[in-house]
């Protein structure tokens, strides 16, 4: 009896130094996308988010998913991962950059300036107490200048 307690224990302690924590799958997910591996990395990511959604990591993780889709131009499965960082992690940080982050791919790529005004007003109303000034400063700003030219626009008058 001594010995299954034993030979179990020892089974347990091996299985537990197999696995990954949360924070050498983050930094994995990282190093993949730096060496442009973003299918692989966008599988880590979700791996970790699935095992260890309680973790520090998984909002970031889930906001990294988010980034790599957009990097990609696959704005679709961006702003699906993006609301899912939202909805998941409100109260994170990367909460406060996923909301910021859905009005301007409606806005700057997407063109959908409706849907662009409705993400950033909920940016308003949930984060403008905990968000950077900055930040708001730059919603505020989108917001008034929706759809215009770049030429329209005093503040950026030259850039084209």
């Amino acid at each position: 009896m001594k010995f299954f307690f034993i030979k179990t224990f020892i089974v347990l302690f091996l299985i537990g130094c197999n696995s990954e924590s949360s924070s050498n799958v983050l930094e994995k997910s990282k190093n993949l996308i730096n060496e442009q591996k973003y299918s692989e990395a966008i599988l880590e990511l979700n791996s970790l988010v699935k095992k260890y959604p309680d973790s520090i990591e998984a909002p970031e993780a889930q906001y990294l998913i988010a980034d790599t889709y957009a990097f990609l131009n696959n704005y679709d499965d961006a702003i699906i991962a993006y609301k899912l960082v939202v909805k998941e992690y409100l109260s994170s940080k990367s909460a406060i950059n996923a909301q910021f982050m859905l009005g301007y791919i409606y806005a700057n790529f997407l063109f959908n300036y409706d849907l662009a005004r409705e993400e950033y007003e909920i940016f308003l109303e949930k984060f403008s107490s905990t968000a950077d000034p900055n930040l708001i400063e730059s919603v505020k700003f989108e917001l008034e200048n929706l759809g215009k030219d770049l030429k329209d626009i005093p503040e950026l008058r030259g850039i084209s």
